[in-house]
């Protein structure tokens, strides 16, 4: 960025050349300062300091009448140009301040964890501008104009434009409901501009539109954004420290920004006020004339900040481009005709523009590419019936038949499908009840309004490095069901303690009992756990089933008689994490750790098995998952681990009563759940296997660096393989829409469907049912369509392992589960080990689990899927057939 820094000084030096000396001193230079690049070397550092100190940010307030003011007292200062500003907006406070009450929040209601979504201001009567990113978001472009989204409870969300939002709300503001959006500028241009329509609300009346400029502002003109600024992650604001300063840690209320002009051009104005992504739709205003210069879209980090200018919206409002139809394409099936067998469906294609249509014809008969599917898929979605919330390329019941659309709605809704299109741009279209997952990626989320807590900025010191080590260890690795619990419980009675666990979930008599011998041997525990593992309300009484009965009912027993200690993790919106603590990970004192992709569950990854029942495994299966385990000796990664989660329990206290929890959304879940195959028992069984020497280990932990810590080492270990990739893994998560590529989860799956496709050797092996929260055959269909063949895919009962091995020299284990927040914003930890006598161990559990398995089926999918419904507190009709249980509930039974 030195580049944009330089130039801001030289800016600044034009307008304020008594600051000369000033700057000179801050970039450490013994003479003054003539312009960007006018004596010799700078520190960048210290421009960078220069550029963000020098542009404050007022709160928007009220007088005691309830009239618009700019509180200029609760602000933080530094330089003299923030000084200026100041000033400066005191002397036009009385041409500002009346404009704040034309500027609102774009609030929404239906997206979980989604209170607002931008901003907007009057730009015409009844109608509010705002930006085409942010519209995409609430909205969607059907067949009659514009639709707004589905929320999570698969009805339409509701708008609002709210111009309150102040601080500590002395003045509320009024609030009117967004009736429809009029236009959102397509893709293709660079102009980011959308319009709404307001609704009638005869006790507020009209609201004049706030003035344009006409023509070009001079460089030493202030300017200010008035806006909502939204709380930003380190990954958009590096500096946390100063974005808090400069916020004094008040978020996604409304705000003004002073600031100058940067640069001018005909379909971009640049500035410099400070702004977060809460701004998008902001108003740019002159501050002596009270006139709107631009319509903020987008910032970059300590470089810039862009709108759209002011000569395009008075182009847009005096053309009143909103009332302009847009382009919409859509596919009717033609009627049904009385035909030899050999005739093809005819399909109709009306496109309409400006008000003119025309018609095209084409056949279903002729097969379309992947790439054709794929962008049909694509648009359907967005222009599509109003209930889609996923569309992707698949594949009928036919072997080698034509690619088809795909399209999936929430259960309730399915039986709507018979009204809908059969085909799209010539593509058949087949309806499907939407997999949960699906559901979950649906639900629209803000960046800077949806952000969590994690604290990157906390670990960066050495003792939590994510770097790889080599070291002498030793590592002792075991599989469940067959020696899950025996191994974990040797763990216990072994630790002196003190012990740090990290766990997503702990059920069972057998684990209470377990950690209460250790407890009583004065062994120090201190527990940081999802709140799957939170103890239950009052007068809830535990399960009566030994295996599943909740342990954390003695956790408050536990802190009274023992050393124990525990942190509940806040997960959501502004959480530690986004939706699972998921991590399965405890250390002991001196270098010991156990890590796995099991919970504590005696009912599932821990099951109780002896040696008796291992005799007999080979004819009878054993109870419980697969789950790969290792117990390890190594003091580097222990120490590494113990930092984590010792910061986790600390960050967990500070989060945890900032805000009001949220309510958690509901989901409606079949309470007849179709028969899974049984799984077959495994033709050996193997006994645990102990490495030692000196080993290359990488930890990996999410979310560390927006899930990169996990992501690179990740992609670099599959793109290692030259023979062989053996990858274990329960469920990859497919994206549900064709266009919009997801990071790190996209980037993992395009890098194993290379190798699945050119290695000698590579296979995906995941697991049967997934209990409605994904479906295999859209991994299948994705993987045919990219030419991989799909025998080296198969699907297994009860396997819960996240494990990949490599060329049979390296292996990962650990908890990540190959999901868009799995990777990237949940609390995951595995391990890469460099390590041939491990690899070949786990290996070997791969080959014993791909010979019992099966092949993913392609039929059609007609079983009852789950559905999500909008919140905890809402009153929720529960259908015949169905149960009501919270996300979280079920999310566990899908990692079970």
């Amino acid at each position: 960025m030195r580049g944009e820094a330089e130039d801001f000084v030289a800016r600044l030096l034009r307008r304020r050349p008594e600051l000369k000396q000033e700057v000179a001193a801050k970039l450490g230079r013994a003479e003054g300062v003539e312009g960007a690049n006018g004596a010799g070397p700078v520190d960048a550092r210290a421009l960078e300091t220069i550029v963000s100190e020098q542009r404050p940010v007022f709160f928007a307030g009220a007088d005691g009448r309830g009239r618009p003011t700019i509180d200029l007292a609760d602000a933080t200062i530094r330089g003299a140009e923030a000084s200026f500003l100041k000033e400066e907006l005191q002397r036009r406070q009385a041409v500002v301040a009346p404009l704040l009450s034309r500027i609102g929040r774009i609030d929404v209601e239906g997206m979980a964890g989604t209170p607002f979504v931008g901003t907007g201001w009057i730009i015409d009567d009844g109608i509010v501008v705002t930006n085409r990113h942010v519209a995409e978001i609430i909205a969607r472009r059907s067949a009659s104009g514009y639709s707004f989204r589905m929320g999570a409870a698969g009805q339409p969300i509701s708008l609002s434009f709210a111009t309150g939002h102040l601080k500590g709300e002395a003045a509320p503001g009024i609030s009117i409901p967004v009736a429809s959006v009029l236009y959102i500028e397509p893709e293709q241009s660079a102009v980011d501009i959308a319009f709404l329509k307001l609704s009638v609300v005869s006790s507020v009346g009209t609201i004049s539109a706030l003035p344009i400029r006409v023509g070009s502002i001079a460089e030493a003109a202030p300017l200010c954004v008035v806006g909502y600024p939204a709380r930003a992650s380190s990954r958009v604001i590096p500096d946390q420290a100063l974005m808090q300063e400069l916020y004094r840690g008040v978020y996604d209320v409304k705000r003004v920004a002073p600031g100058f002009v940067a640069r001018q051009e005909q379909e971009l104005i640049v500035h410099d006020c400070t702004t977060l992504g809460g701004n998008s739709g902001s108003a740019l205003v002159v501050m002596q004339t009270g006139e709107v210069a631009g319509l903020h879209f987008a910032g970059i980090y300590l470089r810039e900040n862009q709108a759209v200018p002011a000569s395009l919206l008075r182009d847009y409002r005096e053309r009143r481009r909103w009332t302009r139809p847009p382009v919409i394409e859509t596919s009717l099936p033609a009627p049904a005709v009385s035909a030899p067998a050999e005739a093809t469906t005819i399909t109709i294609t009306i496109t309409v523009r400006g008000g003119a249509a025309s018609v095209a014809v084409g056949g279903e008969g002729k097969a379309r590419s992947v790439d054709a599917v794929e962008s049909a898929a694509a648009a359907f979605l967005r222009i599509g019936p109003r209930a889609l919330l996923a569309a992707r390329l698949g594949y009928g019941e036919d072997e080698g038949g034509p690619p088809l659309i795909v399209a999936a709605v929430p259960q309730s809704r399915l039986h709507e499908a018979p009204g809908w299109p059969a085909s799209f741009e010539g593509i058949p279209v087949r309806y499907e009840a939407a997999t949960l997952s699906e559901q979950i990626e649906a639900r629209a989320d803000v960046e800077a309004a949806g952000d969590i807590s994690y604290d990157d900025d906390a670990r960066r010191k050495p003792e939590f490095s994510l770097d790889p080590i080599t070291e002498e260890m030793s590592v002792r690795a075991h599989l469940s069901p067959e020696y899950g619990f025996e191994e974990l419980q040797a763990f216990f009675v072994a630790a002196t303690g003190p012990l740090d666990s990290a766990m997503y979930e702990i059920q069972g008599v057998k684990m209470a009992q377990m950690l209460a011998e250790a407890l009583a041997r004065g062994v120090e525990i201190e527990l940081t756990a999802d709140r799957k593992s939170e103890p239950p309300q009052p007068g809830k009484e535990a399960g009566d089933d030994p295996l599943t009965a909740e342990v954390s009912t003695q956790f408050e027993q536990w802190k009274d008689d023992f050393q124990f200690r525990y942190q509940i993790v806040p997960l959501g919106r502004r959480g530690l994490v986004a939706s699972a603590y998921h991590i399965k990970v405890t250390v002991d004192k001196g270098g010991r750790f156990w890590l796995s992709s099991g919970n504590w569950k005696n009912g599932s990854s821990q099951p109780l098995v002896d040696e008796a029942m291992r005799q007999r495994a080979t004819e009878t299966d054993l109870p419980g998952n697969r789950d790969w385990h290792i117990i390890a000796d190594s003091a580097t990664l222990a120490e590494r681990f113990r930092n984590h989660i010792r910061q986790d329990f600390k960050r967990s206290g500070e989060l945890a009563h900032r805000e009001a929890p949220e309510l958690e959304p509901m989901v409606l879940v079949p309470a007849l759940v179709e028969a899974v195959e049984e799984r077959k028992p495994p033709s050996r069984v193997l006994a645990p296997l102990d490495v030692s020497g000196l080993i290359k280990a990488q930890p990996l932990l999410t979310p560390d660096r927006d899930g990169r810590a996990y992501t690179e080492p990740m992609l670099a270990l599959i793109k290692s393989a030259r023979h062989s990739l053996l990858f274990q893994i329960p469920y990859i998560g497919m994206r549900p829409d064709p266009s919009v590529h997801r990071g790190n989860i996209d980037e993992l799956i395009d890098a194993l469907v290379e190798k699945l496709k050119t290695l000698e050797d590579a296979r995906l092996l995941l697991r049967v049912g997934n209990d409605g929260f994904s479906d295999n055959r859209h991994v299948s269909w994705y993987l045919r369509s990219r030419g991989v063949d799909t025998s080296r895919v198969k699907q297994l009962a009860d396997h819960h392992t996240k494990g990949m091995v490599v060329d049979g020299q390296r292996v990962m284990i650990g908890s990540h589960n190959w999901s868009s927040q799995g990777v990237s914003v949940n609390r995951d930890a595995s391990i890469i080990f460099n390590e041939p006598r491990l690899a070949g161990y786990f290996g070997e559990a791969f080959e014993v689990d791909w010979d019992r398995a099966g092949g993913v089926k392609e039929k059609r999918f007609v079983r009852e899927m789950p559905e999500l419904v909008l919140r905890a507190d809402e009153a929720v009709a529960i259908p015949a057939g169905f149960a009501l249980k919270p996300l979280s509930e079920v999310l566990s039974e899908v990692d079970d």
